[in-house]
């Protein structure tokens, strides 16, 4: 049998965790709420940990925030924000004395479509993960892209309209969030459980005309994001990643809106290529995968030293 590793995927919402082999077989899948404060976080880490300590050879962890990947110290962000910054590999060394690996969620999103997913075999790649806000992961040259300041892929900080009047409302993550954007159909269409988005897609596919309007615009908006990574990276290939990315009309619209704004401007059209547009191979296991994957390749850089 395989060695097998503890893999956490730390969520605004939920901690989700799995047992996983060496080929990427997952086993014993379980999950729980992401505490709202700094002890009861730690603790319901720490919970997860100790259970699973003595059946696994070393542990992986996706968190949302900036993320040092050689030291394991994260600056957390988002609803996750009230935990600071926090060198949570060590603190998990100190408690398991086992191999430890911390990833940013989108880079581990984009580690597991490098590993086994539709970016292997791809140089220059990137995912897109849709959610609350806007997660990104870059690969140029088969290299998963950090920066210097590991904030390479912050997607909602890009700007896309710097004349607005509060400059918050015009970045990425405040104009492109699938959570709004599913809350705003539901709010047009009277739907009560404004985070149905369920209900919201049935509509969406029936071309619903007060869902598909906001649909549309949603799809637009995302498609000028990746005409812009474009202009500066020239990619092969994009990955939709996110909850809603397994609808298909996601992807036919976000390829048509991009179509039409190279219709719009020749400048575009000449200048600027349409990547091949996809949904990423992964839902929400992509993060467990990912940072299994980052620990295995921290492990064989280890092994070459």
């Amino acid at each position: 049998m395989q060695r097998q590793y503890l893999s956490i995927d730390i969520g605004g919402t939920a901690i989700k965790y799995a047992r996983i082999d060496h080929s990427g077989n997952i086993f014993a899948k379980r999950h729980l709420p992401t505490p709202r404060e700094k002890t009861a976080f730690i603790t319901a880490v720490e919970t997860v940990i100790k259970a699973a300590k003595d059946q696994v050879s070393a542990i992986c962890i996706s968190v949302p925030g900036i993320v040092d990947p050689a030291s394991g110290k994260v600056g957390f962000t988002g609803a996750l924000s009230f935990m600071g910054s926090f060198h949570l590999a060590a603190h998990v060394k100190k408690l398991t004395g086992l191999p430890v690996f911390v990833g940013n969620d989108a880079n581990c999103a984009t580690l597991a479509e490098m590993w086994l997913g539709n970016l292997k075999g791809v140089h220059n790649g990137a995912v897109i993960t849709l959610g609350t806000s806007v997660g990104g992961g870059i690969v140029v040259n088969d290299q998963l892209i950090h920066g210097p300041h590991f904030q390479a892929g912050e997607l909602s900080a890009m700007v896309i309209n710097h004349d607005a009047a509060v400059l918050h409302y015009s970045t990425v993550g405040a104009t492109t969030s699938a959570v709004k954007m599913i809350e705003q159909v539901a709010r047009q269409c009277d739907i009560a459980d404004r985070t149905d988005g369920h209900q919201v897609f049935n509509l969406i596919n029936q071309h619903d005309e007060r869902a598909w309007s906001v649909f549309v615009d949603f799809c637009r908006r995302v498609a000028v994001l990746i005409l812009n990574m474009q202009t500066m990276l020239d990619l092969e290939r994009v990955l939709i990643g996110g909850g809603i990315s397994a609808q298909p009309v996601l992807i036919t619209e976000i390829k048509h809106q991009f179509a039409r704004l190279q219709a719009g401007d020749r400048r575009l059209k000449d200048d600027v290529t349409m990547p091949d547009i996809m949904a990423a191979k992964f839902g929400n296991e992509a993060n467990l995968l990912g940072a299994l994957y980052g620990l295995l390749m921290d492990s064989d850089t280890s092994a070459d030293k």
